[in-house]
C-alpha cells in the first residue's frame, strides 16, 4: 500500500492508522500486510511466553503491541495444550486418532499443559485503549468461534476478518465451518474467499493426485456493501467518515480485491476533496502494481498443485525426502 498511496493518504493515516488485531500472532506479520507497515497499528495476542517475548523484542515503534493473554468467550482461565510444534498448540485437545492417519502427526502431540489468564477480545482491547479495530485475524487452532462470540463490539466496527477453520477433525470439540459462518454473517460479514489446505494420508502419500483430504482452510470475510454503508453513514465526524472509507478501500487493495475497493469507493467519493477522490479513483484503476491485483487467497492452491505435478513428472523418487516425509502438495 505504501507504494502507491503514501503521498495521498499520509494525513489520514497520521491521525488514524489502519488497525490490525492479530489473535494467534505467532510468526509475526503476514506478507500481504507488510506493504501497509508504515501506516499500520498492530495489536497481537500470543499466550505462549517464549513466542510473546520474541515478538515483543522485534516490535518496532509505538504502534506495535503484543499482549500475553489468551482470548476466549468469557473471562477466566483456559488450559493451553502446548504442542511439540508450537504452531499447533490449542486450548482444545488434539484428536490424535485422526491426526495419526497423516504424516508428521507427532507435531500435534501435547508436551505440556499451561493454565493462562483469558478474557474476551472486547474487554482485552478496551483495557489497552484499542477501540477501533479495522481487521481481525484469527489463527487459534480451533478457538476461533469462542473468540468471535466474545468480540461483538470489535466486529461491529471492523471491516474484515481472516479466520482459520478446521474441516478435518484436528481437535476435539472444534467448531464447524457453519457455526463460524453463521456468527460472522449475523455481524454483517460475507464470505469473500477460501484458501484450502489438503493433506495426504500416510497409507498412500505418493499415490493419486496431490490434493488429499481438505483438512482446514483460511477464510476471508468482508463487511457486505449494505452493512459497510450503514456503518459509514453512522459516523458523524466528516474526517472520520472519510478515513473509515479509505481504510476499507486499503484493506481490499491489500488482499487484491480491487473490484470491491472500487465498488465501495465510488458511491462515497464525495466524502473526499474532489482532486483527492479523482486521483485515488485513477490509481485504483491504473497504478496498483500487478502483483497486488492477484487476490491474496485465490489460485494459490491451483499453483501449488501444478508445481507438484511438474515435480512428480521430473523427480518421481525424491518427494518424501524433499518434503520431510509429506507430499509437496500439502498446504499446511
Amino acid at each position: 500500500m505504501d507504494i502507491y498511496f503514501d503521498d495521498l493518504l499520509d494525513t489520514y493515516y497520521a491521525r488514524r492508522p489502519l488497525t490490525l488485531v492479530d489473535v494467534g500472532a505467532r510468526g509475526g506479520l503476514q506478507p500481504n500486510w507488510k506493504p501497509a507497515r508504515r501506516h499500520l497499528r498492530l495489536v497481537g495476542f500470543e499466550p505462549a511466553a517464549a513466542e510473546h517475548a520474541r515478538l515483543s523484542a522485534l516490535a518496532d515503534g509505538e504502534r506495535t503491541l503484543y499482549i500475553d493473554a489468551a482470548v476466549a468467550e468469557r473471562a477466566g482461565h483456559v488450559v493451553l495444550n502446548v504442542a511439540r510444534d508450537g504452531g499447533t498448540s490449542s486450548t482444545l485437545a488434539p484428536n490424535m486418532s485422526f491426526l495419526r492417519r497423516f504424516p508428521r502427526a507427532e507435531r500435534f502431540e501435547t508436551v505440556e499443559k499451561v493454565t493462562v489468564a483469558a478474557d474476551t477480545l472486547d474487554r482485552l482491547l478496551a483495557a489497552h485503549a484499542v477501540r477501533d479495530a479495522d481487521f481481525l485475524k484469527l489463527d487459534t487452532q480451533g478457538a476461533e468461534l469462542a473468540i468471535l462470540r466474545g468480540a461483538a463490539q470489535t466486529l461491529a466496527g471492523a471491516f474484515g476478518v481472516e479466520a482459520e477453520i478446521q474441516l478435518g477433525a484436528l481437535y476435539i470439540g472444534q467448531p464447524s465451518i457453519g457455526e463460524i459462518d453463521d456468527t460472522l454473517r449475523s455481524s454483517g460479514f460475507q464470505l469473500f474467499d477460501l484458501r484450502p489446505a489438503y493433506w495426504k494420508r500416510s497409507a498412500g502419500t505418493l499415490y493419486g493426485g496431490p490434493k488429499g483430504q481438505l483438512v482446514f482452510c483460511d477464510s476471508l470475510y468482508f463487511k457486505t456493501e449494505e452493512a459497510f454503508q450503514r456503518q459509514l453513514d453512522a459516523v458523524i465526524d466528516p474526517f472520520e467518515r472519510a478515513s473509515t472509507l479509505l481504510r476499507a478501500v486499503s484493506i481490499c487493495v491489500l488482499y487484491g480485491y480491487l473490484d470491491y475497493a472500487i465498488e465501495l469507493f465510488e458511491p462515497n467519493r464525495s466524502l473526499l476533496d474532489t482532486p483527492l477522490a479523482n486521483e485515488l479513483g485513477r490509481r485504483l484503476r491504473t497504478q496498483v502494481p500487478f502483483s497486488a491485483r492477484i487476490p491474496h487467497f485465490r489460485g494459490r492452491g491451483w499453483l501449488s498443485h501444478a508445481f507438484y505435478r511438474l515435480h512428480r513428472a521430473f523427480f518421481p523418487t525424491v518427494d518424501r525426502w524433499a518434503s520431510g516425509g509429506r507430499p509437496l502438495g500439502n498446504l499446511d
